[in-house]
């Protein structure tokens, strides 16, 4: 199994600043410079999270192959800080910062619609929410990816159910038939109409073949990252933009992930914060918009949000992730102590 000594707690913190950096160009309406419209650092970040969460689900899955329990570890991990931040911004920010009295703000169909985030219907608007800012009405942008992920967890619990996680070659031709489909007959390359539940279900397709398929990489991430590069720089060349995305993101994200570097494998020590900075960032960004208004300089919003997100995320996995994870082992399932702080995070 991977060693907990890894570089992934590092990738994933970098993934969820990317997509707040994005998204602070966003929200004050200042343009993003990119070399391509199509890559920018926020959809970056959201690719890197999926790539990681393929390989290292699937190594959940394969600890303890049976679906009620990992549907509860998938569900203690997202779930209960999914449940506070849309608690905190529907009846602690929302009735602050809305143009609507109180009263007429917890009345409105729209308080009660919000909540069906907790039930991964996601809902960005809050009645009179923001609606000044230059990004209007939306509270909290980020959470749309969820649901996404939750559907590749219930799909790589039926492969597992029907034994084809035990057969790498079925992964990966199912994952190729995936691949020709949305490149070849979908054409996602020019398809207006994106699909994002499967362009970001190909990089979780690829992290779980890349641990399916280990051995004949782990010992050759030299080579292996260098023919990523130039399939990918082939693919870019010949105007499949995200096709060489998904050639060179998720595999170079999963050999500097399993790698062990000395500086980068100690971001961890105070916590997995990457959940945290993704599901808050963006609710806190409106809010400092809408308290200092748009016209601050974009260094002053930038500092501000990423200490008072980084004090979120910090108080959100210590509070209340960390302690929600620790409940998978509360019913006696057999893991000892040591075992289950060592895979805590992959959990």
């Amino acid at each position: 199994m991977l060693s907990h000594k890894n570089n992934f707690d590092f990738l994933r913190l970098l993934a969820a600043f990317m997509v707040l950096f994005s998204h602070q160009h966003n929200l004050l309406g200042i343009p993003e410079a990119h070399f391509d419209p199509r890559i920018t650092p926020g959809p970056i970040g959201v690719a890197i999270f999926f790539s990681i969460s393929g390989y290292l689900v699937i190594q959940s899955w394969e600890r303890d192959p049976h679906v009620f329990r990992f549907a509860l570890k998938r569900f203690l991990r997202i779930w209960p800080g999914l449940f506070v931040v849309t608690l905190l911004a529907a009846c602690v920010i929302g009735p602050i910062v809305s143009a609507l009295p109180a009263e007429k703000y917890f009345t409105d169909p729209g308080f009660i619609h919000y909540l069906n985030n907790l039930r991964l219907r996601i809902t960005v608007e809050l009645p009179g929410v923001f609606a000044a800012n230059p990004y209007p009405r939306v509270v909290n942008g980020s959470t749309w990816s969820i649901p996404f992920e939750v559907r590749w967890y219930f799909i790589l619990s039926i492969a597992g159910l029907l034994t084809c996680l035990k057969h790498r070659r079925i992964i990966l031709i199912a994952v190729i038939l995936l691949a020709i489909y949305q490149f070849g007959i979908y054409h996602a390359e020019t398809n207006a109409d994106r699909n994002w539940g499967r362009e970001y279900g190909l990089y979780f397709c690829i992290g779980t073949l890349m641990w399916l398929y280990r051995d004949l990489w782990q010992a050759r991430k030299l080579l292996v990252a260098v023919i990523s590069v130039a399939a990918s720089t082939l693919a870019y060349v010949f105007g499949q933009h995200l096709l060489a995305e998904l050639i060179v993101i998720a595999p170079l994200t999963l050999l500097l992930g399993s790698s062990s570097t000395p500086v980068l494998r100690q971001f961890g020590r105070f916590g997995d914060l990457s959940y945290g900075v993704y599901i808050y960032a963006f609710m806190v960004q409106q809010t400092l918009i809408w308290a200092i208004g748009p016209t601050a300089s974009f260094s002053l919003h930038l500092a501000l949000t990423v200490t008072i997100t980084l004090a979120c995320a910090f108080v959100s996995w210590h509070c209340i992730e960390k302690p929600a994870l620790a409940l998978k082992n509360a019913s006696g399932w057999p893991l000892s102590g040591r075992m289950s702080r060592r895979l805590l995070r992959a959990d």
